[in-house]
């Protein structure tokens, strides 16, 4: 069915429609695209959107361009597909799909929770908190930008000072026994904050889907605050859905 041409960023929508084909057809580095008069019967758009679309995969370096010869694959794009229903760390998804999870580590502190904290941990107002904020990667590539909140009582002592381990679920639960065994979600759409902005090389309107997350353990008590901005380019996400009688 063709895609009607609107003004909410539809050359967005064909970049990620040339993403999926190039996967769905397994095209490698260096297979030609089909040209811009097919893509546009393709998808039932115009050339001008199109072209817009490729402009975005050529910034991506996903694409390049050979004059008289036409549109090539440069790289195989990353894209990851997870469901929500189940509850795995991003280092367990990114690796299920063959590619190399990564961290680089923005900081670990000690501060006072905000309200917010105060309300969905059940904090008293001055029982601080410990805040880890990572970048994850996928093949080198930025997949989200992840800020976790843990009890200060948790850790006994001083706070960690570098954290070997990829996944954040393993590290809590070898370090200090927190097994998180259900979450509650909310699902944003949302553009960088000004601390991604600062750490990240990406661009002011770059749209994350910020997944809002309070983890519990198996009695229930709240144990883990996240803030987890995924980059819609890598992670889709998908819900399944039962009709109820």
């Amino acid at each position: 069915m063709p895609i009607k041409e609107r003004s909410v960023s539809l050359s967005q929508k064909i970049k990620k429609k040339i993403i999926e084909y190039i996967l769905k057809e397994n095209l490698q580095p260096d297979d030609i695209l089909p040209s811009e008069a097919v893509l546009v019967d393709m998808f039932g758009v115009s050339r001008y959107t199109v072209r817009e679309a490729l402009a975005l995969l050529e910034q991506d370096k996903i694409l390049y361009k050979i004059h008289g010869k036409g549109t090539f694959v440069n790289k195989v794009p990353i894209q990851v597909e997870s469901g929500l229903e189940k509850l795995e760390s991003i280092t367990d998804i990114i690796e299920s799909f063959g590619y190399k999870p990564g961290t680089k580590w923005v900081d670990i502190k000690e501060s006072l929770p905000t309200r917010d904290m105060i309300q969905k941990m059940k904090l008293k107002p001055k029982e601080k908190v410990i805040t880890f904020t990572r970048i994850r990667t996928a093949d080198g590539k930025i997949a989200a930008y992840c800020v976790d909140t843990i009890k200060r009582s948790n850790i006994v002592g001083d706070i960690p000072k570098n954290i070997d381990k990829e996944s954040m679920f393993e590290y809590l639960e070898e370090n200090f026994g927190i097994i998180p065994e259900y979450a509650t979600a909310d699902i944003i759409p949302v553009l960088p904050t000004e601390e991604m902005k600062k750490h990240m090389d990406i661009k002011e309107n770059q749209l994350f889907l910020l997944l809002y997350q309070v983890h519990y353990d198996k009695e229930g008590h709240p144990q883990i605050y996240s803030m987890d901005y995924f980059n819609p380019d890598i992670f889709k996400f998908k819900v399944n859905r039962l009709r109820h009688y």
